[in-house]
């Protein structure tokens, strides 16, 4: 029967006489004897990420008012202060405004101009002072910039041997790329840094030092925590001393038998 019915079918497609076919139902689902089948959750859609560039506040409503009205009630128009490289998801745009969710889900409006689209950027941070080349070519160095340690930098692009990184409060900056330390230790004690020295620009350096011991206590060993440690006024640590094997006394020295 089989065989009939595909010579059938052949026949009618060399005589030209041929008909769309309809779609094949669905497959039954097959019965699971554990009981009925669980269906999976359809995956979330991929939505838009990027860095805060610079300090910014998150706020209830697209407005820089004070206060804004919520169910008949005045409220403050903040949420939270986002600190520079603080990854945000970008749930819609409002001309000048974006809607974010921050990292620890709170959802906000927030300047755009304080954002920058994370896709093809990656971080990275320097652990000494590095010079500044206004183009990809030695001859360009800027005598006038340079980026300082534990500075948090966003690459843009590779043109080896130089790469191009966003920087807080500055143009967009070429340096070497042998220069650039990559490692989330160091990453993260540089975005550390970064809160600190606003803390500190703003007269809270009791705050600021909180983030130090919280750098010391979770990225023991960076370089970068000395380096905060010194913008602070405070003492670094001095990495521990191997332990010196015990001396050893030699049977025919003088004093192996006593004062003579």
């Amino acid at each position: 029967m089989r065989l009939l019915r595909a010579l059938t079918l052949s026949a009618l497609a060399l005589g030209g006489c041929s008909r769309p076919s309809s779609p094949a139902p669905p497959a039954a689902p097959s019965a699971d004897p554990s009981g009925p089948v669980a269906e999976a959750e359809p995956p979330r859609p991929q939505v838009p990420t990027a860095y805060v560039s610079s300090v910014a506040v998150l706020r209830r409503e697209a407005s820089e008012a004070a206060k804004v009205k919520r169910g008949g009630k005045e409220l403050a128009n903040f949420l939270a202060q986002l600190h520079r490289g603080e990854k945000v998801a970008v749930l819609e745009t409002r001309e000048d405004w974006a809607k974010v969710r921050s990292s620890d889900d709170s959802e906000g409006w927030i300047k755009r101009s304080s954002l920058i689209e994370s896709q093809g950027l990656s971080e990275a941070t320097v652990l000494a002072p590095a010079d500044v080349f206004d183009r990809p070519d030695l001859l360009a160095a800027n005598a006038r910039r340079r980026v300082e340690a534990g500075t948090l930098v966003l690459v843009v692009r590779s043109r080896p041997p130089f790469s191009e990184v966003n920087v807080s409060g500055g143009q967009n900056a070429w340096v070497l790329t042998d220069r650039l330390n990559t490692s989330d230790k160091e990453v993260s004690v540089a975005k550390l840094a970064e809160q600190a020295r606003y803390l500190l620009r703003n007269n809270k350096k009791d705050e600021a030092l909180k983030l130090l011991a919280l750098a010391r206590e979770r990225f023991d060993g960076a370089a970068l925590v000395n380096v905060l440690a010194a913008e602070l006024g405070e003492a670094p640590v001095e990495p521990p001393t191997p332990a010196s094997a015990a001396p050893t006394t030699d049977p025919l020295s003088p004093d192996a038998s006593g004062p003579q």
